[in-house]
C-alpha cells in the first residue's frame, strides 16, 4: 500500500476543532500533491533541506505530514511568512536543483504556499 500526503489550503477559522479531511474538502481547496503521492516519510526532511537552502524556513514539510488522520497544519501567519521568503525564488533557481523529483516537490510546495497566502489561508496536511 502506498502512503502519501494530502494537503489543503483552508481557512482554519472555519474548521471545527475536531476537523477531518471532509471538512477540508468542504471549506478549502485540495492542493496538487503529485510529488507527494506516493512518498516515503523521509522525503519530507529532504524537501525541507532544499527549501531551507532556498531561504524558506517559516514552514517545514517534516511537520506537515505528522498529522495522520487528525491532520496537521501550517497556520496562516506561517504561510504568509513563507510566501514572503519565497517571493524572491525564481523558477530558474528551483530548476537548478540537481534532482528532478526534488525540483517537482519544491515547485509544488512553493505553489501551495503562494496559493494559500493569497487567500489568507493556512495549509492542512494528512499523511496516510
Amino acid at each position: 500500500m502506498s502512503s502519501g500526503l494530502m494537503a489543503y489550503s483552508v481557512d482554519l477559522g472555519a474548521l471545527p476543532d475536531d476537523y477531518t479531511r471532509a471538512h477540508c474538502d468542504a471549506y478549502g481547496s485540495f492542493l496538487d500533491n503529485r510529488p507527494f503521492y506516493p512518498v516515503k516519510y523521509w522525503w519530507f526532511a529532504e524537501v525541507d533541506q532544499a527549501l531551507k537552502e532556498l531561504g524558506v524556513t517559516a514552514v517545514r514539510m517534516d511537520s506537515l505530514w505528522t498529522g495522520g488522520g487528525a491532520g496537521e497544519e501550517w497556520f496562516a501567519g506561517q504561510v504568509r511568512e513563507a510566501a514572503e521568503q519565497a517571493a524572491g525564488i525564481s523558477a530558474e533557481r528551483v530548476n537548478a536543483l540537481e534532482d528532478y523529483s526534488m525540483r517537482e516537490s519544491v515547485h509544488a510546495v512553493l505553489e501551495w504556499i503562494r496559493y494559500a497566502a493569497a487567500r489568507g489561508h493556512g495549509i492542512v496536511g494528512f499523511y496516510h
